[in-house]
């Protein structure tokens, strides 16, 4: 769903609707909301189509987004941001990054026969 539905509305609002208006802390707040905004939504959604019943519908997918919406925030403002940038920043180096990569693909044909795919 990220990849598919979220990202390419991202990627294509985000420079209309945050573009160079906002600087720091400013900017990064405004790209978790845009991405929460738009996840959560379509998330909540095939969750409550999953778990519910018709009938209930309605009431499954706001109490699914009412309750999602805020902790996704949090979650990723509070706690995937700073430590994918502290992995980032600090643990990958451009040479090892490359180095890493190119040690998954070659592995890949190997790791997608053991789980199955």
């Amino acid at each position: 769903m990220r990849i598919y539905v979220s990202g390419p509305l991202v990627s294509f609002l985000a420079p209309r609707l945050i573009g160079d208006r906002l600087r720091g802390v400013a900017r990064g707040v405004a790209k978790t909301m845009l991405n929460v905004c738009i996840a959560s939504p379509i998330s909540s959604g095939i969750i409550a189509a999953l778990f519910s019943s018709p009938d209930d519908f309605a009431s499954v997918y706001v109490t699914a987004l009412a309750t999602t919406m805020p902790m996704a925030m949090f979650v990723s403002f509070f706690i995937v941001g700073p430590a994918v940038k502290l992995v980032f920043h600090n643990r990958i180096k451009p040479a090892s990054g490359l180095h890493a990569l190119q040690t998954m693909q070659s592995c890949a044909p190997t790791i997608s026969r053991i789980l199955g795919m």
